[in-house]
């Protein structure tokens, strides 16, 4: 962001200390909206910053190396199931404690989480440095270093996701929103500056890189470092039971999000991955963009369950920003996305503007299903993220039965997703028809 963050960012201290004002934090409508709208400026103006580093890199780069450097960020993108699993754990249950004023039992779950992150970092690391020559191979990758590189910043990615979800449980959305643009500018600057000095893929890899450690920094800075007391082994119970569905949704997220980047890198010649690479950069501005409101809707959702209060109507209108920003996006791209990636990327991207509109529609259907799927998760119900799941299953099945061409691949999602979007629609109308009963209760059930 722009703004001095230093004036906007309220210390963390001021949110959760009573009932009284965690209940207001769920309930206003006003501080909600003055929240999402921020963390929404801001995911715009990071999305932005990437898309210019996108830029330069379509410009700068080969087709074929554009796809290896897209490839670094896919992976990154895989990784993010992990990331996100972690932060939307600390963000439910900090909301909760928030709710009672039991910020010792904060500290603990980070502490916790943190540990827990470190060692995911590692193992994600060791799979990718030691595994570098298979995965360049594999990927038909002109180097093995770019995974080496990537590596590096696995652990330090990982660990600030729990403070970012304590910060988003906590509904501190302005500093929340200021570690998204931080990553981005250290991404941009780094990843400019040495691809423009000749280090190629390497040297976007290594902005990557980069920014994972900065944001781990920045994210430290805001939250402190607290050690609370050893959590309590119920805690831990509830926390795990969780964990399950958590991961379910990101499993099925990840692999509609990436798996078709993967399927067309390792099916498709380079060229023709190359350009399915930046119409699918495109068109998943859409989801990234959502996800501003997923992330708003997500805490707000948990604590009005806490309090007993109905948040369908934060939904609905959730539901109803999204379905916008996806209108606009895909008619935005029927006309001038040929254009505008002729011109911004070169003459090879210039004739795709009816697959780039076919990829943010069926995009935009995913969004919405996420929407839905992430509004019942925040109240502990694994039914739609097990259908999202199922979801991510049928696509890639499609997708491999379509990986001739970009056409194909295009088709396979479309038909996945109207599918997702009304199967997840339907579970949430036979939900509202159903007696409620506790979070953990749901999901115990759901995995028994």
């Amino acid at each position: 962001m722009a703004t001095d963050f230093a004036d906007a960012t309220p210390p963390l201290e001021d949110h959760g200390s009573s009932s009284d004002a965690s209940s207001a934090n769920a309930t206003d409508g006003k501080q909600l909206a003055a929240g999402g709208a921020v963390l929404g400026i801001a995911m715009i103006i990071a999305n932005a910053g990437n898309y210019l580093l996108n830029v330069f890199l379509g410009r700068w780069l080969t087709p074929a190396e554009f796809a290896d450097a897209n490839l670094m960020v896919t992976i990154m993108l895989l990784v993010t199931a992990i990331a996100i699993s972690l932060q939307l754990i600390a963000a439910r249950f900090a909301g909760v404690n928030a709710v009672s004023g039991d910020e010792a039992a904060t500290a603990s779950l980070s502490w916790w989480l943190e540990k827990r992150a470190r060692v995911a970092g590692i193992a994600v690391a060791a799979v990718l440095v030691l595994g570098a020559n298979f995965w360049s191979d594999f990927f038909n990758s002109a180097s093995a270093w770019p995974f080496v590189i990537l590596g590096v910043g696995m652990p330090f990615y990982l660990v600030q996701a729990v403070g970012r979800g304590v910060l988003q449980g906590h509904l501190t959305f302005r500093p929340l929103a200021a570690t998204f643009v931080v990553e981005m500018i250290v991404r941009v600057v780094a990843g400019v500056a040495l691809v423009a000095a000749g280090f190629g893929v390497e040297g976007a890899t290594i902005g990557l890189t980069v920014s994972f450690i900065a944001v781990w920094f920045h994210v430290r800075l805001l939250s402190g470092r607290s050690i609370g007391e050893p959590m309590a082994v119920d805690a831990i119970r509830e926390l795990t039971s969780y964990a399950r569905p958590v991961a379910v949704l990101l499993l099925g997220q990840i692999i509609i999000n990436n798996g078709d980047v993967l399927i067309a890198k390792r099916f498709l010649d380079p060229d023709t991955a190359g350009v399915y690479a930046a119409i699918a950069l495109v068109g998943r501005a859409v989801f990234f963009l959502s996800w501003s409101v997923a992330t708003t809707l997500f805490p707000a959702s948990a604590q009005r369950e806490e309090l007993g209060e109905d948040s369908n109507g934060l939904l609905y209108a959730g539901l109803g920003i999204v379905a916008v920003m996806g209108v606009g996006f895909v008619v935005g791209a029927a006309l001038l996305g040929g254009t505008v990636l002729g011109r911004v990327f070169g003459p090879e991207y210039a004739d795709v503007s009816t697959p780039l509109a076919r990829y943010a529609f069926a995009t935009s259907l995913f969004a919405m299903a996420n929407l839905i799927v992430s509004h019942h998760l925040s109240m502990g119900r694994i039914r739609e993220a097990l259908v999202l799941l199922a979801g991510g299953a049928m696509q890639t099945t499609l997708l491999l039965f379509g990986r001739e061409s970009i056409d194909s691949l295009i088709d396979a999602q479309v038909t996945a997703m109207a599918l997702l979007l009304l199967a997840v629609g339907a579970s949430h109308v036979v939900g509202l028809r159903q007696p409620k009963t506790s979070p953990v209760q749901d999901v115990q059930e759901a995995l028994t």
